[in-house]
């Protein structure tokens, strides 16, 4: 198979897998080596707590254009994608989880890529392993942002996905604190396309996503990337003015034209318990909104890096550095004629 000529860059948030990373290593590097010219593996570690470090540290020594780089604490995997996306030099980037995505799938994610999809993601067949629950969450929030956000996020897409320079020079231009690359690929408006795929599982064990969890992240990207919310909250309020209103008419035509009024203790008490569900239900929308402010106003970056390490080599094709000699230097070549009659 011929070699590319393109530079891919791939992307992956390294959290704990160290009894993993060394065959996810090998079997991207497998792919990159065997496909393309220029190419790179940045990893970057989420603060783990086992021996992935270590076991990427003796694989920089093994593999060239590898670089590591290593967060200060943990920031979630969402963060992790962007700190490597911030970093990478790439036409195209690659982005994968070294658990569930197979390199062997990367070539043809960057090939379609090329062909005119400015993003190519990945969806599974299901979420097979998940309580009923979180898939009934998970179908909720995709119609959710599909039908009334308007979102285009497809149902069962994963974070592996390959973008073009410019879909990443788009995406990384977003300065929110809370980011999210599912939904900010579907929000910059390229030409998207998706891929269906078999995920793997190196580790062996069943995908298990907590559900308070996965309602706090969902409930996260709906306030942070649009208002309806608490434009529902204002139509609430709108609602329980209007029913307060009519009611208040109907207290005053009851005193009247009517001679004797019952005490009414059970339609005051259903009235009451109504009004406070709406206002309730508005604080609470309302409060989610200025906890997102105040967080998107705190002037702070996003992640913070411990530290970066990398291969000892970091170009793959050493007879192609790109190195400017003296003799092709601008300021080392001969004055011209005119430049020698201006001095």
């Amino acid at each position: 198979m011929a070699i590319s000529d393109c530079f891919v860059s791939v992307v992956a948030p390294v959290c704990n897998d160290g009894a993993i990373i060394e065959e996810f290593v090998r079997d991207v590097m497998h792919v990159l080596r065997g496909t393309y010219a220029h190419y790179e593996l940045v990893l970057v570690d989420d603060s783990s707590e086992d021996e992935s470090v270590a076991r990427i540290a003796s694989l920089l020594k093994e593999f060239e254009c590898i670089r590591l780089i290593r967060l200060s604490r943990r920031f979630g995997e969402e963060i992790a994608i962007f700190a490597g996306l911030d970093t990478v030099i790439g036409d195209f980037v690659v982005v994968m989880l070294p658990n569930w995505d197979p390199p062997k799938l990367i070539s043809r994610f960057v090939e379609r890529a090329r062909n005119g999809s400015e993003v190519v993601f990945g969806v599974t067949r299901g979420r097979s392993g998940e309580s009923l629950l979180v898939r009934l969450g998970s179908s909720l929030f995709d119609w959710y942002c599909n039908r009334v956000l308007q979102f285009s996020l497809p149902k069962n897409s994963t974070q592996f996905r390959a973008l073009s320079r410019q879909a990443v020079n788009a995406v990384t231009q977003v300065k929110n604190v809370h980011r999210y690359l599912r939904l900010l690929t579907a929000d910059v408006g390229f030409q998207r396309e998706s891929f269906l795929y078999e995920p793997i599982n190196r580790k062996g064990q069943p995908r298990r996503t907590v559900f308070l969890k996965a309602f706090a992240m969902a409930a996260d990207m709906i306030v942070t990337s649009s208002r309806h919310p608490l434009r529902f909250a204002s139509w609430l309020g709108v609602v329980a003015s209007i029913v307060n209103i009519l009611y208040a008419a109907y207290v005053i035509g009851i005193y009247f034209f009517k001679d004797s009024v019952a005490e009414g203790w059970t339609t005051l008490s259903m009235q009451n318990a109504l009004m406070f569900f709406f206002v309730f239900m508005i604080m609470t929308v309302t409060s989610e909104y200025i906890g997102h402010i105040l967080v998107e106003t705190i002037d702070r970056p996003l992640y913070y890096v411990l530290e970066e390490r990398t291969s000892s080599v970091l170009i793959s094709n050493e007879e192609r550095k790109n190195v400017i000699s003296e003799f092709d230097a601008p300021d080392a070549r001969e004055p011209s004629e005119t430049e020698r009659v201006g001095s």
